[in-house]
């Protein structure tokens, strides 16, 4: 390997490879001096901005469950989380943000004069502003409602804080307002993401190569069978008057819940003539193939809808409103399929995506971390509930370092800066600002020395200063938290399948649910319970099921079914753990002192080192947040000094002829990798199969190929990923789980780099593990970054049980 430098073109060579890379400036390392930023021009709302629906306001209550938690509660109990409060960049013009709230929702680039997409070259310098998209402002929920969606959001927050209502009616009104603001931010915010598909990711798989097949309204009864995309219920299947996409009563909506439509920019010839507007372009049978009329972008409920498991739709291609959860995750979501269908099934990007299960994708995919470690969608229920931990954070506004409180919300608790930080994140990983704040900061395809070798950190007050939709998003991050906070559990006996007329309960065998929860305390609680066990008994499985004797693990309403008929009969147990209230009804004491502040969450959220938990290890080592790397300043000083979990092999990269795969010494985990956090249990039974990665445990599928999202297929689901989870991981055992390990679909030639270009050297083959490719970093290819091939192994906790006890076990789970 030799390497020449001519100016800032730098030549790599490996064997009869030749990359020429122009680097751009490196990005600031401190933060800018804050500058004012104009205030957009916002434009007037036009008649195709405007819904067509009058939709009266349900009141239906639901089956699952919705908690009336405000950001107020949060703030009495001290509850608060993070010192990140937002930049100046948008603080200065809060009241403008406040009356545009909904116009910056979304936003587009502006181009200076002569400059386009088609001139922007990655790492280029910034040649555009932001302009809102503005939509429309809903009606008070006392109004009939423009669309389903808003009906539903009235429905949704005016059954919450009842309690505050009868004291304080106008408090009240204020709680709700500011969910269901939240609620539009998490189903529309998309602050100028479809720029991530359509500048970035088109320089992997071409532009010609990024489109939307299931925009095409003829697809639409078969979305969910074929991708697990949720239709919109406002929409219907359109016809040649709409272009053949769908008819929605928002004219943003693209058809498909998490996917927003915006007209794409009209096309202009050499001299500046507009040769297509895609605003009154007849329809052509090639413009969703070329992205000519619409561009996507896409709100976080991308992949955080799913159908309530409470309430499932009977035609999963036509669900309503009410058989919907914003937040329990898309378990069924083909999302992958979803985005490159024009690139070749065996193009490097296409077996990437493809290479996660289903229900799951991989979020460091593009701000990459060399390693496979696809991952499901956190399931956001009784966050208020999650534990607090103190850690010392680093404010990326004023650079002060001070302690302060947060919660660990990805799954190796890297996101430790509080909720504002880790929710705004969250957009920049779906495409935010991706040109200005993000991209510039990754290594450079091809390149092997020197900078863009490796990730940069990106910097907040850059990134504000730059890219104004990043100060779009930040001025709404309270909003969409006191939405986030209002999402509760769904409970196995509150549900019912309409389809087949079906309830939860038919699923539990109750008699055996005292038993189970005895197991559950003695075996499980020390991890899986937000009543944190003091370490001098977390091995002591007696002083455990003493420390948690009378705590219920489940719902207040549910308790009689916990507890055993002679614990009940016991005056001295039932007067310890047990009050009764003015109406003289018995309630446990945790429920009585703090309402449902009192729930269990099911998870102590401590970190635990990968080699303990022994699952597999790529995720755990996910190492995007550490010192120097691209999200540096979302995670806490606290996490980057972390201990070492321990120490991997080093393995010669599996493409290496003769040595690939060879075991040559050790790597030290240090920066904050090399845990994963204890989970919640809430809705269990709802949201197999287990794992990060949904390994253990397999979705079944109803005869027309859909994922089974029945009541009854979830219940299969869960019991058979519960079976599998209670089996050995030894393959010398018997029975053992069997193992498992995605392989690639095709045979194909791949440089090995990022973008999938360059000179094709390296053959894979069909079957070949697919972390052979996707746990490799081309940038420093002689070893493997990840090396931990089986998907399914680890968390042995409880494979010894007796069949009684897993059997009590399980039962119990389901009514978690």
């Amino acid at each position: 390997m030799k390497k020449i430098v001519w100016g800032l073109a730098t030549v790599s060579v490996i064997g009869v490879g030749v990359h020429f890379a122009t680097l751009p400036p490196p990005p600031p390392d401190v933060p800018p001096v804050p500058a004012k930023i104009p205030v957009p021009e916002v434009p007037a709302l036009t008649p195709y901005d405007m819904p067509t629906g009058q939709v009266p306001v349900s009141t239906e209550p639901y089956r699952s469950t919705n908690r009336s938690v405000s950001i107020q509660d949060l703030v009495d109990r001290k509850l608060t989380t993070g010192i990140y409060t937002g930049t100046p960049y948008w603080k200065e013009r809060a009241e403008w943000f406040d009356a545009h709230f909904y116009d910056t929702l979304a936003a587009r680039k502006v181009w200076n004069k002569g400059t386009s997409p088609d001139t922007h070259k990655r790492g280029g310098p910034v040649t555009w502003t932001y302009q809102p998209i503005p939509q429309y402002v809903p009606p008070p929920c006392t109004e009939v409602q423009p669309t389903g969606y808003d009906a539903e959001g009235c429905r949704y927050v005016l059954g919450l804080f009842k309690d505050v209502e009868a004291k304080d009616p106008i408090k009240a009104n204020k709680m709700r307002e500011q969910a269901r603001r939240g609620r539009d931010v998490w189903f529309k915010g998309t602050f100028g993401n479809q720029d991530e598909n359509m500048l970035l990711q088109t320089r992997v798989v071409g532009k010609e190569n990024m489109y939307y097949p299931w925009l095409d309204t003829r697809t639409r009864a078969q979305r969910f069978s074929k991708w697990g995309l949720i239709n919109d219920p406002d929409c219907v299947q359109g016809d040649a008057s709409t272009n053949w996409y769908d008819k929605c009563q928002d004219p943003h909506s693209s058809g498909v819940l998490g996917y927003r439509k915006y007209y794409a920019d009209p096309i202009k010839d050499a001299s500046g003539k507009v040769v297509y507007d895609p605003q009154t372009a007849p329809y052509s049978e090639t413009e969703i193939k070329e992205n000519k009329r619409y561009v996507i972008g896409h709100p976080c409920v991308q992949c955080h809808v799913g159908f309530d498991p409470t309430n499932p739709p009977k035609n999963p291609n036509e669900p309503k409103w009410e058989n919907l959860s914003a937040t329990i995750g898309n378990q069924h979501i083909r999302q992958p399929l979803a985005f490159f269908q024009g690139a070749p099934s065996n193009h490097l990007a296409n077996q990437a995506v493809m290479a996660g299960r289903l229900g799951t994708i991989d979020t460091s995919i593009v701000a990459n971390d060399w390693q496979h470690n696809p991952g499901t969608q956190n399931n956001i229920m009784d966050f208020h509930n999650k534990r607090l931990f103190e850690h010392v954070m680093k404010d990326p506004v004023t650079g002060i370092v001070k302690t302060a409180m947060t919660r660990h919300v990805l799954k190796g608790g890297e996101d430790s800066v509080g909720e504002h930080l880790a929710l705004i994140r969250v957009y920049v990983n779906i495409g935010m600002c991706t040109e200005e704040c993000w991209t510039p900061n990754f290594p450079y395809p091809g390149q092997f020395f020197g900078r863009g070798t490796k990730q940069s950190p990106m910097r907040i007050m850059q990134c504000a200063n730059k890219c104004d939709a990043w100060n779009y998003a930040d001025s709404k991050m309270d909003d969409l938290a006191a939405f986030l906070i209002t999402g509760g559990p769904t409970y196995l006996l509150a549900a019912k399948d309409d389809k087949d007329n079906t309830a939860g309960l038919n699923y539990i065998d109750l008699k055996v649910v005292p038993k189970g929860r005895e197991v559950f305390a003695r075996e499980c609680a020390s991890c899986h319970s937000s009543k944190f066990a003091p370490e001098n008994i977390r091995a002591d499985k007696d002083a455990l099921a003493k420390f948690y004797e009378g705590h219920i693990f489940g719902k207040e309403d549910y308790w009689r079914y916990e507890m055993s008929a002679e614990k009940q009969k016991d005056a001295a147990f039932m007067a310890k753990y047990f009050v009764k209230d003015l109406k003289g009804q018995l309630r446990p004491k945790q429920f009585a002192d703090k309402g449902i502040f009192g729930q269990d969450w099911l998870g102590n959220d401590e970190r635990t080192p990968f080699n303990i938990v022994g699952t597999n290890m790529c995720r755990a080592l996910h190492d995007n947040h550490n010192q120097g790397h691209i999200w540096e300043e979302f995670s806490s000083e606290t996490y980057k000094n972390s201990p070492s979990a321990g120490s991997v092999k080093q393995v010669f990269n599996r493409v290496i002829p003769l040595l690939g795969g060879v075991p040559f010494g050790e790597r030290k985990i240090e920066g904050g990798p090399g845990y994963l956090r204890n989970i919640s249990l809430l809705s269990v039974w709802a949201t197999a199969p287990f794992l990060h990665n949904n390994a253990i445990g397999e979705v079944t599928f109803l005869p027309d190929g859909s994922p089974d999202y029945t009541l009854s297929g979830r219940i299969k689901q869960f019991e058979m990923a519960f079976d599998e989870l209670m089996m050995s991981d030894d393959p010398k055992v018997s029975p053992s789980r069997p193992q498992k390990i995605t392989g690639l679909t095709e045979d194909f030639m791949s440089s090995g780099r990022e973008d999938a270009q360059g000179l094709a050297l390296i053959p894979f083959k069909k079957g070949e593990p697919a972390a052979h490719v996707l746990s490799s970093n081309p940038h420093r290819p002689l070893f493997m970054k990840c090396d931990d091939l089986v998907e399914n192994k680890g968390h042995q906790f409880g494979v010894d049980l007796t069949p009684q006890d897993k059997h009590a076990l399980r039962e119990f789970l389901k009514m978690m």
